[in-house]
């Protein structure tokens, strides 16, 4: 292993190409710096210096080892600028969040990068235990969830809250009744079974039992396409709100009227011991007006 302090007075003794300009630039004796110089030839089994009189060239070896020396002072100072540069507005930004809230959260978040091209926005759309899984195994940085979070390595903080709709082709009643379910049939998807039965049990008390009552009128695993069976009155479906209210031919689908809605809690999830880049101020920035724009819509 090369010594570093030896390597650096190799480097200066180079530059200067006299030993004793060498000492003084170092606070070394020229005898200190000839002793580094034997070292650096003793660990390294290499002569690096061919002497003549008060004046010496490198050897082949010596020509190798301030190269790399060169090097090594660069990549240091490099080092030192990265540690010491954190721009808010360039790099990676790594996001998880549901499918649903990237419909609406994506377009937001190019926006940002169009504002500052130095940003690289990366989202990844999946479900609330893929999304936590992502932030502890450090492939996304910042998640968003919508289940309260009791993990030691996590930190949770609300940041919204999102409701699931009973959503219907637009020629159907709002108030739909449980025939008008069945004669309709379900538009599944990869979550619908866990919100369709959330909702239809507190919602339709007297005829639901299970999802498994209901027709499937058809499956897409492809949020942004999940509406539109809906939209063309091949089916109803549940789905977050954020999701409709991203659906391009909303025109054609109706909100059923509920006397229990459901709210889900949103929270933004960070691993609890990791240090966010200053960058991720304008993504959580974001995120938080994302929401406040929408309670003040609703």
């Amino acid at each position: 292993m090369i010594n570093p302090v030896f390597l650096r007075t190799f480097v200066k003794l180079v530059q200067t190409n006299h030993f004793t300009k060498t000492a003084d630039a170092l606070f070394m004796t020229q005898p200190g710096v000839t002793q580094h110089i034997k070292k650096l030839e003793l660990s390294l089994g290499q002569s690096l210096l061919t002497r003549y009189g008060k004046r010496f060239e490198l050897t082949h070896a010596g020509e190798c080892l301030y190269q790399f020396g060169v090097e090594q002072a660069q990549a240091e100072l490099d080092l030192v600028d990265m540690l010491s540069l954190d721009n808010k507005y360039q790099g990676e930004c790594r996001i998880a969040c549901s499918g649903a809230m990237a419909m609406q959260l994506y377009p937001k978040l190019l926006g940002l990068q169009q504002l500052h091209k130095q940003l690289s926005i990366n989202v990844e759309s999946a479900p609330n235990h893929v999304i936590l899984e992502r932030i502890r195994s450090n492939q996304s940085d910042i998640g968003l969830v919508t289940q309260p979070v009791d993990d030691p390595l996590l930190l949770s903080e609300q940041v919204g809250e999102d409701s699931l709709c009973l959503l219907l082709p637009a020629s159907t009643k709002a108030n739909a009744s449980w025939q008008d379910l069945l004669s309709l049939g379900f538009i599944n998807h990869p979550d619908g079974h866990a919100y369709a039965n959330a909702l239809l049990a507190l919602n339709f008390l007297d005829d639901f039992e299970s999802i498994d009552q209901l027709p499937v009128a058809g499956y897409i695993n492809q949020i942004g396409q999940i509406l539109l069976p809906v939209s063309k009155g091949l089916g109803f479906t549940v789905l977050q709100r954020s999701a409709f209210e991203a659906f391009a031919d909303r025109v054609n689908i109706k909100v059923a009227k509920l006397d229990q809605p459901i709210k889900e809690q949103v929270y933004l999830v960070t691993k609890k011991h990791r240090q966010l880049h200053k960058r991720y101020e304008l993504v959580t920035q974001l995120i938080a007006e994302h929401w406040v724009s929408k309670e003040l819509k609703s």
